[in-house]
Parts: C-alpha cells; sequence; structure tokens
C-alpha cells in the first residue's frame, strides 16, 4: 500500500480520540496538581472559539478538508516523515468532525491547568504534532528531484 503509515496513523489516533473522548466525557479531576487536570468542556467552536455556535460550517470545512486532503495526498509521493505528519492531522480532523455530526459540538478534556487558556482532546495533539512533523518536512526535509 503506497500510503500505508499515513492510513495506519490516521485510524490509530481516531481510535486514540474515540476512547478517550468516550472515558473522559464526563471527567473532572486533577491529574497532576497545577499542571494537568482532566475537565470535560463541550466546544462548539473552533480553536479559541473561533465560530463558536456554527457546528454544521465547521462541520462542513471539516469534511471538505478531509475529503480534499485525501484526494491531493494519494497522487502524492510522501516520504515516511510526512506520511506520518499528515496521518495525524487527517486522524484528527476526522475524531473533530465525527464529534460535529454527531453531537453537534467537540468534546475537550485534557487541561493543562498552569496555561490557563485552553482545553482540548487528543485529536487536537493530533493535528498540532501532525502540522509540526510537515513544517519540519518543509523547513528542513531535502527537496526531491524529478527526472
Amino acid at each position: 500500500m503506497k500510503h500505508a503509515r499515513l492510513y495506519i496513523a490516521a485510524a490509530i489516533l481516531l481510535i486514540a480520540d474515540r476512547a478517550g473522548k468516550l472515558a473522559w466525557r464526563n471527567a473532572d479531576f486533577s491529574v497532576i496538581p497545577g499542571i494537568l487536570a482532566f475537565h470535560s468542556t463541550k466546544n462548539t467552536g473552533m480553536a479559541f472559539g473561533l465560530l463558536a455556535d456554527k457546528p454544521w460550517l465547521l462541520a462542513a470545512l471539516g469534511l471538505v478538508f478531509c475529503v480534499g486532503a485525501a484526494l491531493y495526498l494519494r497522487r502524492r509521493s510522501l516520504n515516511r516523515l510526512c506520511q506520518y505528519g499528515a496521518g495525524l492531522l487527517l486522524g484528527g480532523a476526522l475524531g473533530n468532525l465525527a464529534d460535529r455530526l454527531f453531537l453537534g459540538y467537540v468534546i475537550d478534556f485534557i487541561d493543562p491547568v498552569f496555561l490557563h487558556w485552553f482545553v482540548c482532546n487528543i485529536a487536537d495533539i493530533g493535528i498540532t504534532c501532525g502540522a509540526a512533523l510537515l513544517m519540519i518536512h518543509l523547513l528542513f526535509g531535502k527537496e526531491e528531484t524529478r527526472k
């Protein structure tokens, strides 16, 4: 399979995200006092509350992103780093999209208490890490030459 790592990374992240949201959807406890807590919240927007209370718009944008990314990536030759990065990004987008479609909001539960400004979920962490891997490739990856 051409992009096996991409699909495996996306599937693992999607499963971990769904399991985390199911296990901690009603969480309200401190894991490490003053550093990390699990506090379940319903996020009707996207990052930093943008487009709050517009779940169908966000779901439509997420769906367009996922379909567009899948169509674009299947035609590309991707190195290992890009496959993992794109897989994490796609898996995270699918995890949050599933929440928006079935619930109308995204369940966030990971609260880095020491930062005091956001609560996230496993999908958000995957999206962030996937984007970071793709940026690392763009900045430091070897340019592939076409013959």
